[in-house]
């Protein structure tokens, strides 16, 4: 069984591992006494996007990330009609690119 993913997971960008994304306020619910995410979670993050400054002929970019639906949720575990994400969930970033965990706070909610 996977782990689910806490309030305090950290993601990144793969093509940028300096950009840190963490979890906005949407998305974490309490789900057997923990509280965890789901498909409902919203990244906010920051820092220079090297696929958009390669597009600028290296002029520095700023992230303009603009989230994708999460893929790799669970298919079997809800909170609030949303489905919990996984220590292997991720989205896309429009600029082609794949956000994923960095510093996986997860929990294995399995016999809980």
């Amino acid at each position: 069984m996977a782990d689910f993913l806490t309030e305090r997971t950290q993601f990144t960008c793969a093509a940028a591992p300096a950009v840190i994304f963490t979890i906005s306020m949407s998305g974490k619910v309490t789900h057997k006494g923990s509280k965890v995410l789901t498909t409902a979670a919203k990244l906010s993050g920051k820092g220079i996007c090297p696929i958009l400054t390669a597009m600028a002929q290296g002029v520095p970019q700023p992230c303009k990330f603009n989230q994708t639906p999460w893929i790799n949720f669970s298919l079997t575990s809800k909170a609030e009609g949303k489905a919990l994400l996984k220590d292997d969930s991720f989205c896309n970033c429009p600029v082609g690119s794949v956000i994923k965990v960095r510093a996986a706070m997860a929990l294995n909610l399995k016999g809980r």
